[in-house]
């Protein structure tokens, strides 16, 4: 009876579903309720203790919507980038509570000179998982196409700076056209030139809100890009930390759409050498947003103007 009580405890914390739930565990053994199990492949995954090895095949096994892919708290390696190909299935890791959105107990790692997820189909979610660039990284931590319409990302971490800083390599990439993306909760961490934490170009009637930025070192040159045919975005509630240097923190280089962009209530850091800069006159909207001042400064500075 206890393995029944602990999936009530766990159970709570997965999102309500009509499908079902894969289990995977981060190495070869793991533990449930104090007991130790082995992680299998050949396993079902439907039960915390059959727990999948990898990431990957519970993604190739959720192929129903509604299915859920929870990666147990541990460090998990995929050695190709995952596809996340199918309609409304949800890949998370197994919060404790609301979660820590700075380190998230589950990470995700990629060896593959690759994406390590690259969303093709509509209402995926991605949760609770602290994605971590690696010495193969070459891309983006996630990526999504024209197909990825309704994609949730929230409560994760990324990390822009175990690898080797280069532009190449982005926390959040658009490849297409998508509708109604949901950014939000979300903390990054970079230290060098790397490219944007997110790149929002040609998404339509999107969201990225409540999410940390903290570029502790070198210099980036811009945090959310927003290229041509973005509309109706709305950036809001976000904190840019800088202690090294971001160029431009929101870039509208290669905007189109006249007030495509609105950024609400948004804080950035004294070190920022440009708040919002690269649009054309009438591209983004500005309502209540501060730079920071230091010392004896006047505890912020009111934006109401785009460089």
């Amino acid at each position: 009876m206890g393995a029944l009580n602990i999936y009530g405890t766990i159970w709570g914390t997965i999102p309500q579903t009509t499908g079902r739930v894969f289990w995977v565990s981060p190495g070869d053994t793991y533990t449930v309720e104090g007991r130790t199990y082995s992680a299998s492949d050949n396993n079902d995954g439907l039960s915390p203790e059959r727990a999948l090895r990898l990431v990957t095949r519970g993604v190739d096994l959720a192929t129903g919507s509604g299915d859920v892919v929870v990666l147990l708290p541990g460090a998990h390696t995929v050695t190709a980038s995952i596809a996340a190909d199918t309609a409304n299935v949800t890949i998370m890791g197994l919060p404790a509570g609301r979660g820590n959105i700075i380190r998230p107990r589950a990470t995700l790692a990629c060896s593959a000179v690759d994406e390590t997820i690259n969303v093709t189909a509509a209402g995926v979610e991605i949760a609770y998982i602290q994605f971590v660039s690696t010495t193969s990284q070459a891309s983006a931590l996630v990526n999504f196409s024209l197909d990825a319409d309704n994609l949730h990302i929230h409560h994760c971490a990324f990390d822009q700076f175990t690898a080797t800083a280069a532009t190449t390599i982005l926390g959040i990439d658009a490849i297409g056209a998508a509708n109604y993306v949901l950014i939000e909760d979300c903390y990054w961490s970079c230290d060098g030139a790397f490219g944007a934490n997110i790149d929002m170009t040609a998404t339509l009637d999107s969201v990225v809100r409540n999410c940390i930025f903290q570029q502790s070192a070198g210099t980036l040159a811009a945090s959310i890009t927003v290229g041509a045919a973005t509309d109706r975005l709305l950036i809001q509630r976000c904190t840019w930390q800088i202690i090294g240097i971001v160029t431009a923190v929101i870039d509208g280089t290669g905007a189109t759409i006249a007030s495509g962009v609105l950024v609400h209530d948004c804080r950035f850091g004294s070190l920022s050498t440009i708040a919002l800069g690269n649009f054309s006159a009438g591209e983004c909207e500005l309502a209540e947003n501060y730079e920071a001042s230091v010392g004896s400064g006047a505890g912020g500075v009111l934006i109401t103007a785009i460089a």
